[in-house]
């Protein structure tokens, strides 16, 4: 399973406790073993390019981050940043086998 595959898993597991009307962007720093989620972003916001800029911010240079966000009523998409590139990949909220469609990164559909 790839980094987008497992960060995707356990982003379903905290919908299925917590529900996903009012999932907030959240962010994986694996190397430091961080997690944070953003509040307060309005529904009619980009969510992508402010999930992006805010994740970055975070990051400590060029850390390697993955972060997941709501892109509609039963998706959600999980970006990587590792290396300098980019890897995304769009999920449902259900999905059981833990796979997602693939593309290349951010402002791609």
């Amino acid at each position: 399973m790839s980094p987008v595959e497992e960060f995707a898993q356990i982003t379903r597991n905290v919908i299925a406790h917590k529900g996903f009307d009012e999932f907030n962007p959240t962010t994986l720093y694996p190397t430091r073993r961080h997690i944070a989620a953003l509040e307060g972003v309005p529904p009619d916001a980009e969510v992508e390019a402010i999930a992006l800029e805010w994740a970055a911010d975070i990051a400590v240079g060029d850390e390697e981050f993955l972060v997941a966000f709501k892109i509609g009523p039963t998706q959600f998409k999980v970006i990587r940043r590792h290396e300098g590139t980019y890897e995304a990949a769009v999920f449902d909220v259900r999905e059981p086998d833990g796979a997602g469609t693939k593309d290349q990164g951010p402002g791609t559909d």
